[in-house]
């Protein structure tokens, strides 16, 4: 049998290729807010939301003097908590007799695990968030569109830009508004970008909000947002210098380690795939020119058909 180099860095980038296609709710946050984590205190990164202030107006020819005012940032801390991982043993005989394409046997696999692993921790960011009294509504199952519009009203008198919006919805959500005749169905605008996980998920647009849905969000519970609500932040380790088969990856804010080495003790390979997250939720000044005012999640609403706890 000839010998077939293992091509790392196509492995690896193989591999991130697959946790982007599988990551569904995390591309509708905030991931290229965090930069990098290297050399970061105390596993931390703070994003530095932009401040804003009022405009003044002054009487033509009344000379009265420019009043001036200072912008102040406020900071968001995102912190690496979280290890998400998966490993596999590959002794001797599954490697030489049973694997024929690692990629699709091994990786893609493992990598599917780690996106289902870090959709659960942006999802339980997401859920687990404290809405304002007003943020938290019930679905309209008769006409969820109704819903929809509500909360849209919620975000817009936020000043919260009417773009990048999501309608995140669990399953029983979904089926509801799938059976709304008012529902825009993505199938109307075309096969491009099919092999997409997000384009596959989104399963259309209503009243300015592309609707996605996944499991990973209780079945009975729809969350409305802009992009920026929600801050995900992923670090690929390093590979280990003894390890010589590994890379870490990092592509348009999504980032993963492939490492595979050999246990000779039990004759075995070990591959594993994992990257570390860190979780934040926005929240804004209750007084916009004041960030020293309460803060609160203005840029989310939570939507619920009064039987999810």
């Amino acid at each position: 049998m000839a010998f077939t180099a293992v091509k790392v860095g196509k492995i690896a980038r193989t591999g991130l290729g697959m946790l982007i296609r599988e990551l569904v709710i995390a591309r509708t946050v905030w991931t290229d807010a965090v930069d990098s984590f290297d050399g970061a205190l105390s596993d931390t990164v703070t994003i530095r939301m932009r401040g804003r202030v009022a405009a003044r107006t002054r009487v033509l020819r009344a000379g009265t003097a420019v009043a001036p005012d200072t912008i102040v940032e406020f900071p968001v801390p995102v912190v690496l908590t979280t290890d998400v991982y998966q490993s596999v043993p590959l002794s001797d005989e599954v490697e030489n007799l049973d694997i024929t394409d690692f990629a699709a046997q091994i990786l893609m696999p493992q990598t599917e695990a780690v996106a289902l692993g870090v959709e659960d921790q942006i999802a339980d960011a997401i859920s687990g968030a404290t809405f304002p009294v007003g943020n938290e509504i019930e679905l309209n199952e008769a006409d969820p569109y109704l819903t929809a519009v509500d909360a849209r009203k919620l975000l817009n008198d936020a000043n919260v830009p009417t773009s990048q919006r999501t309608l995140l919805v669990g399953s029983g959500v979904e089926a509801a508004i799938l059976k709304s005749d008012r529902f825009v169905k993505t199938d109307n605008i075309g096969t491009e970008g099919a092999v997409d996980a997000l384009r596959e998920s989104t399963i259309g647009r209503i009243a300015g909000f592309n609707v996605v849905q996944s499991n990973a969000v209780a079945e009975n519970e729809a969350y409305a947002y802009h992009k920026t609500a929600f801050i995900l932040g992923l670090r690929a380790p390093k590979v280990p210098e003894s390890v010589k088969t590994g890379r870490s990856e990092s592509f348009a804010g999504f980032a993963m380690r492939w490492i595979k080495d050999y246990d000779y003790l039990n004759t075995t390979d070990r591959s594993l795939v994992n990257t570390w997250v860190g979780t934040a939720v926005v929240t804004d000044p209750d007084d916009p020119t004041n960030v020293a005012s309460d803060r609160s999640l203005i840029r989310a609403v939570k939507i619920t058909n009064g039987e999810s706890s």
